[in-house]
């Protein structure tokens, strides 16, 4: 079965349900009752939560596919890819990993995430490893660059 593919809008409040301690039964259960007001409250400035609930009445099939067997982001922003690392990686940049403008750079990871964030991220990042910590041999350095660069004149 091919895996399933969200936008990043539905991919990040996912995460943003389970990063505050929401089981994958209580994240059906509020989208199924259709509980807006308490997910505007999980919220971290996202503008409606009413698209997700409709997204997952309409997906049922499709979302619960996202939660057993994982799914991959369609297109990130480096934005959006910013908040997934800070979201379900807890990771904080300047600390964690650098926005040098195009890419992010010496972002420190742990082997287990590093595959996850392989599992999930859109195409239109590569993720290059660059060393293994070591400090810490289950952490990872990587580079995260955009696939195709912009092109300059």
């Amino acid at each position: 079965m091919e895996k399933v593919i969200l936008a990043q809008n539905f991919a990040l409040m996912f995460e943003m349900m389970r990063a505050k301690g929401y089981n994958h039964t209580t994240i059906v259960a509020l989208l199924e009752e259709k509980k807006e007001e308490l997910l505007e409250s999980i919220g971290e400035g996202i503008p409606s939560w009413g698209t997700m609930i409709d997204f997952y009445h309409k997906n049922k099939s499709k979302f619960y596919q996202a939660i057993k067997e994982g799914y991959e982001i369609a297109f990130l922003t480096k934005g959006a890819l910013k908040s997934l690392l800070s979201i379900k990686f807890e990771m904080k940049e300047g600390e964690e990993f650098f926005d040098t403008g195009e890419s992010l750079e010496q972002v420190k990871i742990t082997k287990d995430n590093l595959q996850t964030l392989r599992d999930m991220i859109s195409k239109n990042w590569t993720i290059l490893a660059l060393e293994e910590n070591i400090d810490d041999p289950d952490v990872q350095l990587i580079n995260i660059e955009l696939t195709h660069k912009p092109v300059t004149k």
